[in-house]
Order: structure tokens, then sequence, then C-alpha cells
């Protein structure tokens, strides 16, 4: 739980002048979250005492308990205390050698305000140093997106401290999420913050420290209104900010390293300028359009140092729509919070707003937007349907970066090439000798190049026929895909794309088609792009495409690999089992763990370890459809009752929209254990669901439905109708 958003609401809500205002705004602020409800109520009830919240442990809130108990004695020492004009109240922040806290303004009026002070013991020449540079760095600033600074000034102990407007907001990646704001409503704040940087820069100051804790949102007359704060890391361009010397030693890494730019992880000398905080912007928007950051969170956390700086530095990161398809966890979820489906969400970031992002977060800093401003400008243009000035990498420039990750093999095959050639002095025959390889060589160098340019085209072929779907030039992209699996036709990845625009447009058999294509050109099938197409396969009659799908998944049970994506196993039990009976054990025991898991993670707890010795990763599934997976997985594996009660605990949650996915399920499960009537009033049930959803698809303008949910529903419906006799021809 995050504690800034506990401190922000319950900072408000003691402003409220009644009960029934505060009440109301409770019930705004926190929605649907009752542990972050019981949290806020807690701070109330213990600010509502007439003692010191901070000198008695809340029992009945074990992390606010943790939370206040570690503070430490110098903190709690500062509430209370009087500075000047200002009564310290409560602390929100603690930063490298910075506090802030609430603090009462008395006079010459009253209000509350934010005060930052030096922390006690901390009063090095370069802390006092980097503080002055961020009072006056934030004193320079005058824009309505940038906490305002009131006042700076000495404590009696020789500790600077300013004080500067009090922002009530949360981080604007968790405000959006919870208000749920859709793509243009995200697109807009965030254009907000780009004005409040590009401020900042004609000041002549680089934040160099920009993320989502750095951005506060708050509501004001029912607009969200940013406030970039904590320019704690800002450096002055081309100017002091202080007459005091602010040394930054040699091998000192600023900044927080998912939003660093790689510049800033270089640490070469190079000066960090304006660019930087452009590419921090990139990250910020990649991350309110897809949920994530470019890298992956937990692998930076395990990466060593040098690791770590060499990742942000070197690694091309995916394209936001290419990342949002790889997100363990229910897509949907994700979606959700955008107001969307996960197909729309998908299409819309594809385009403009990937090529935007893209642009922004460019390692060559040269190729970046040149200011914020511009950024800003080319979102706009995105919002009023123009066109943006952010543009796909041309194909020398991209020839040239595959000759910069290849650069080892072409300079081997130039060098033995040359080789050959300064040989051809020795003898006609070894002149003979030399020239054949070298024309091998040079025959294996255009191949080289010609698979290159072959990816490369083929790659923007797909690019053109995702724009010319997301316009619903339907025809176009169908003639562009056709382009790119004949660019590419012994590569999987054009197949793949080709298939999942069928699916789009229902052509059923020639998405089988594709999918089973790229099956046999060995294509992984444990991503994202692929769940529903063991479904689709069985639907269309491709047992043999279905059977290799299943023969991956067997293979990963008896290496011991761990199984990340439990959508995958989905996609292997959709029809009657491929696996061997000692595959479905295996496959039945980590399905349990995994089960297990889940539960102890939606409880907020630490999942248990895994019996088998190897870690897996949990990526969290709603309940229902965990349930649904293993109640599958039972079912397949002939434990009838077990998957009865998982599929009925699945079938009993309201808040799952595809409930009518476990009818033929139950229906298959009580026609294996003789309740032929159960069984009988299930493929009712399923029959009906089928129905609805049909129904739900065709209409184009409610594309909330997956299309493998559809898939789904009728194949096993098919399977449940062909071995559940009518009821008029069973023997009694």
């Amino acid at each position: 739980m995050n504690k800034g958003s506990e401190r922000a609401i319950f900072l408000q809500a003691i402003e409220e002048e009644s009960l029934v205002d505060r009440e109301a705004y409770l019930n705004s602020a926190c929605r649907d979250d009752p542990q972050l409800r019981a949290s806020v109520e807690a701070l109330l009830a213990a600010h509502d005492e007439p003692r010191n919240m901070l000198d008695y442990p809340i029992a009945s809130n074990a992390d606010l308990t943790t939370s206040i108990s570690t503070l430490s004695t110098a903190n709690v020492q500062h509430v209370g205390m009087t500075i000047g004009p200002y009564q310290l109240m409560e602390q929100i922040g603690e930063g490298g050698f910075g506090l802030v806290f609430v603090a009462m303004q008395t006079h010459p009026m009253r209000r509350k305000v934010a005060l930052k002070i030096v922390k006690p013991g901390m009063g090095s020449k370069e802390v006092i140093a980097r503080f002055e540079a961020e009072r006056q760095a934030v004193a320079m600033m005058d824009h309505p997106n940038i906490a305002r600074v009131f006042d700076a000034g000495v404590t009696d102990d020789a500790r600077p401290y300013f004080v500067m407007e009090l922002v009530r907001g949360v981080p604007i990646t968790e405000f959006c999420d919870r208000h749920g704001l859709d793509l243009r409503d995200r697109l807009k704040v965030f254009v907000d913050v780009c004005s409040a940087v590009h401020h900042a820069h004609q000041k002549g100051v680089i934040h160099r420290d920009i993320k989502p804790s750095n951005v506060m949102v708050t509501l004001h007359d029912d607009r969200p209104v940013a406030k970039v704060i904590d320019f704690g890391v800002a450096k002055a361009i081309g100017q002091s900010l202080t007459d005091k010397t602010i040394y930054t030693r040699f091998f000192s890494m600023i900044g927080t390293p998912l939003y660093m730019s790689p510049e800033q992880a270089e640490m070469s000398g190079l000066d960090v300028d304006t660019r930087s905080d452009i590419y921090s912007l990139g990250v910020l928007l990649y991350e309110l359009l897809v949920g994530a950051t470019p890298f992956d969170r937990e692998r930076l956390d395990s990466a060593g140092y040098d690791e770590l700086r060499r990742i942000i530095r070197e690694e091309e990161p995916p394209k936001p729509s290419s990342r949002l398809s790889t997100l363990g966890g229910d897509p949907t979820t994700i979606a959700a919070t955008r107001q969307t489906s996960p197909i729309r969400l998908s299409t819309s970031i594809q385009g403009d707003l990937d090529w935007i992002v893209m642009k922004a977060i460019e390692k060559n800093r040269n190729r970046r937007y040149e200011s914020a401003a511009a950024m800003a400008d080319d979102v706009n243009r995105h919002l009023l349907q123009q066109p943006i000035e952010a543009r796909p990498p041309t194909l020398v420039y991209q020839l040239s970066k595959f000759a910069s990750r290849n650069r080892v093999a072409l300079a081997t095959v130039s060098i033995v090439a040359l080789a050959l050639i300064g040989g051809t002095g020795v003898s006609l025959w070894q002149m003979k000798a030399a020239m054949n390889e070298r024309d091998q060589k040079e025959l294996a160098l255009r191949e080289i190049e010609q698979f290159a340019n072959h990816v490369t085209l083929a790659n923007s072929l797909i690019a053109s026929a995702q724009t010319h779907a997301i316009a619903g030039n339907l025809e176009m992209a169908s003639a562009d895909y056709d382009s790119a699996v004949a660019q590419q036709p012994s590569y999987y990845l054009p197949w793949v794309a080709r298939g999942q625009f069928h699916t789009r447009t229902q052509q059923w058999q020639e998405a089988a088609d594709d999918f089973s294509r790229a099956i046999s050109l060995g294509a992984p099938v444990d991503t994202p792009q692929w769940w529903g197409v063991g479904a689709l396969l069985r639907m269309t009659n491709h047992d043999e495409a279905f059977r290799q799908l299943s023969q991956q998944l067997e293979q990963r049970i008896n290496s011991g690999q761990p199984i990340r994506d439990w959508e995958f196993v989905r996609n292997c039990v959709a029809g009657p089992s491929q696996l061997s009976p000692e595959s479905l054990t295996k496959l039945k025991t980590l399905a349990g763990q995994w089960l297990q898991q889940q539960r102890f993670g939606q409880r907020g707890h630490r999942p248990p370890p895994n019996r088998l010795g190897r870690d897996q990763d949990v990526h969290p599934l709603p309940p229902a459809v965990s349930n649904y997976i293993f109640g599958l997985i039972c079912l397949r594996a002939g434990d009838f009752e077990e998957a009865i009660t998982y599929l009925e605990e699945s079938a009993q949650d309201p808040r799952w929209p595809s409930v009518g996915l476990t009818y033929a399920p139950l229906a298959l499960c009580f026609n294996a254990t003789n309740r032929h009537d159960k069984a009988s009033q299930f493929l009712q049930r399923a029959q009906e669901s089928v129905e609805q959803m049909n129904e739900t698809f065709q209409e184009s303008e409610v594309q909330h439905l997956p299309w493998f949910d559809l898939v789904e529903v009728e194949v096993f419906y098919s399977e449940a109708k062909m071995r559940i006799p009518n009821s008029d021809d069973r023997v009694p």
C-alpha cells in the first residue's frame, strides 16, 4: 500500500469542516479499496484523540504500526517544533538529506505549507550546497504546474530550510489509475507536466529525477492538476545556483534507475542537459500508457550495479504496444483502468504514441525531442488527429543499428575477406582458392544484409498494416500483412501478426492456418500473443498444431522449467489432453502450488516456497480466472469432483465478466460423475452463453469481450454437446 497516498488523503480529510463532508470525501478518495479506507480511518482516529499519534502505535493496522514505530527519534522530535512562523505538524517525506513536513504558518496569514529542512547531523558542505541549489532552483519557477516557494531561512542550529506550497495529491500514475482516466485524459495531464518541465528548462534548471512520485496530481474543480515537485537533484544549465561548491563525485550516479537516461548512467563526464529530462518524460509517458516502465522493475532490482548501468545504456526497450502484450497477469485489468478493452488499448497505442515515446527514449540524445515543449506539441497533434513529427527510424538508420549489434560477426567476415584478397600474390592456385573463399564470405555478407533488409521491410509492413487496421482500412491492412509474410516466410513473427489480425476480423480458419505455420517455424507459444490459440486450433481441427503446442508444455514440465504464464496452460487444456498421465500429474501438482501462491498474494502475504525447489514468478490473475484454469486442469486429469469445486467457485464470482466459460466444463464434469440432470442443465446454460457471447462480439461498438473467450466457450460447448446424450435418449 502506498503510504504517500494514505497521508495525502488523511491530510485532506482533516481539512473537511464536518463529519458529513469528511465521509463524502473518503467515499470518493478511497473508492473500492477497503484496506486504504481502513488505514486512513485509523490515522483519523489517532488524530482525533487528545494525544500525539506518533507516540502510540495503532494496533489495529500492522502496516501502520510498523511504519510509525520505525520513525527515528530525531524525526519524532521535529513534530511540534516551531521554526519562525511555522509549526511542524506531520512528516510527509524523506530524502537522502532532507525531511519534509506539513507545517502550519501562523502569521502574517494562517495556512498549511510544506517545509523542507536538512536532517540533523547531515550539514556537510556538499549537502548544504545541494539543498540551497534546490531552494534557488524552485524559487526561480513561476508556473501553475510547479510547486511554489513561499519562504526560506536557517534554523537556530544552522540548518537551511525552505517553505513551499503544500501539494495535496498522489503520484500521477496512481491518480490516473485510481480515477480511471482514459488515454486522452492521461495525455492531457502529461502535456501539463511537459509544460512545467519546459518552464524549468527555460529558467536554466534540469530536474534530473522526473518520475511518478515527483509529479503529484490532485483535483481542482473536478479537473486534474499536476504539480512537479522535488528539484533536490536539479542541475543548473550553464550557471551556478549557489556560491557554494557542489561537487558531484566522479562515480556518483544521480537519479532513479527506472527513469534514468543513458547519459546519466554513463558517468563518463558527458554533460547532462535538458534532453535527459526528455528521456525521463518518455519513460513516464510509457508508464502512463501501459502501466509498466520500459525495463522490468524486478530485473533492475536484481541486477548488479554494472549490469544495471549496461541495461540502461545499451539495451533497446520494446515499444509500448509490444510491452503491453508481454506483461503478466490479466490484460483486462490494465485496460479497465484506462476505460477500454485490451484490443482497443493496444490498437490505440500502436502508431503515433509508440513513435512519440520511442523518440523521447532514444539512446542517442541527438535523436530525441529538442525540448519538452516539442514533445508536448507532438502529443497535442496526436490528440487533434494531426500528423506528428515523430516518425519510425529510416531504413538506413535501422541497418546501421543492425550492423552495430552484429559488429563482431561483420568485422570477422570483413577481416577474413581482406586476408584472402591479400594472399592472392602467393600463387595462382592459392589466389583461386582465396577468391573462392572470399566469394563465399561476400555471399554470406550479402545474405546477412538481405536478411536485414527483409526484416526491416517486413516490420515496416506490419506497422503499416496495424495503422490501417486501426483506421478501419481492413483491405489495405490485409494487403500489408500478406506482403510482410511474403518478405519473411521463414520467420514466425509475420505469421503471428497476420494471425492476430484474422482473429480481429473473425476469420478463424485463416487465423488458425497462420498460427499453425508459426508453430511449425519454432515460435515460442507461452506469451500473451498466443492466448486462446489452443481453443482456436481445436475449433478449426488443426489437431497436429494443437499437439505441437501441448508438446512445448510437456517439455517444460519434464525439464523442470518454471511456468510463468498460466494462460499458456489454459491454451493446452482447451481440448482432451495431449499430455502423458505422468505429465498431467506433475502439472496438477505445479498448478496447486501456483494457486496457493496466487491466494497468498491476493491476501497481501508472501507466497510460500515452491516445494519442487524451483522459484516461479507469480503473475497475479483474478481469483475467478485462477480457479477456472485449475478447474480445467483437474477436468483433464480426471479429478472431476475437485474440478467441480473450483469451477463452481469461479462461476460464483460476480466480478468476472466471463463466467459463462464455466458452464460447459461443469456439464462435462457432472456427466462424467453420472449426474445427468445437472449436466443437461449446465449444457443448456452453456448454449445460452454461446449465443450471448456471439451477440456481444458482433456489436462493433462493444468489443469488451476478448476473441479467445468466444472461441473457448464454443469449443467446450461442442465437446460437451458431443459427450452428453439428450435426455430423451438416456436409458432410465
